[in-house]
């Protein structure tokens, strides 16, 4: 199992995968924090002859953007470097040759989830530690426990994104069509958000982890708003790991 592990952490960082994933979160934690310090100076600079002034931002505003970008370009990015996590070793026949080997095809699915779910827990804790460090230099502090709360739902949301990836990854023949699908479901999540937000539909939802992230950091949202979908979302991607392994294990490769 170590092993595995190991074979599936050097493939994907010698690919670029996952370090495309971490840039891109990497950047938006430095970059948004200076921006929003310095949006005046900027709208200035490109606003000529007009006046354009913002209102100094704050601390949760900062921060929100940071989770924000990540919850949208950052899922966008991993999906493109999870889609091809088993599609594209059964379309080589790389995972046929690896399961001829002493190897279970729990363990191979296995490996790979690890791998997976250790790249988003590792990045965007690691981003967001940078993003709340650079912000409290330049701005001011955001409250730590609404921004340790705010990240969690930004976790657990990407890692339901990331699970649909791999699931349709196991299960389809081709990257193209799991990423295709998984953008598909992203976006239509997207828009069933807006339309249910205030129904009693939303703590069902997860893609309400992702509306209460600024209603936490502001504290206008109780730490416990979070609960219900926190759990009906790792619920969600209990189900469709199980359900894919076992599909997975009754596929002919």
């Amino acid at each position: 199992m170590k092993i595995l592990l190991e074979k599936e952490l050097k493939a994907n960082w010698r690919s670029f995968r996952y370090p495309a994933f971490l840039l891109v979160i990497l950047f938006f934690a430095l970059l948004n924090p200076l921006m929003l310090k310095h949006m005046n100076e900027i709208l200035g600079y490109f606003a000529v002859g007009v006046e354009i002034t913002m209102p100094e931002p704050t601390p949760q505003d900062a921060f929100f953007s940071f989770l924000y970008d990540v919850s949208q370009i950052g899922i966008f990015v991993l999906i493109f470097a999870a889609m091809g996590c088993i599609a594209r070793e059964k379309e080589t026949g790389v995972t046929g040759w690896l399961l001829s080997k002493p190897i279970s095809r729990r363990q191979y699915l296995l490996a790979k989830l690890l791998s997976l779910y250790g790249l988003i827990l590792f990045g965007i804790a690691g981003s967001g530690t940078i993003a709340y460090l650079y912000t409290t230099s330049l701005i001011a502090q955001p409250p730590l426990v609404e921004s340790v709360l705010a990240t969690i739902n930004l976790v657990v949301f990407t890692l339901f994104i990331a699970s649909i990836t791999f699931s349709l990854s196991a299960l389809l023949k081709t990257p193209l069509q799991a990423g295709g699908i998984t953008l598909l479901i992203f976006f239509l999540s997207g828009i069933l958000n807006m339309l249910i937000t205030n129904s009693a539909f939303a703590d069902f939802f997860p893609n309400t982890l992702l509306t209460l992230m600024k209603p936490l950091l502001d504290g206008t949202a109780a730490a416990s708003a979070s609960t219900m979908p926190i759990a009906v979302t790792v619920t969600l991607i209990f189900v469709l790991i199980l359900l894919s392994g076992i599909r997975f294990a009754k596929m002919e490769l």
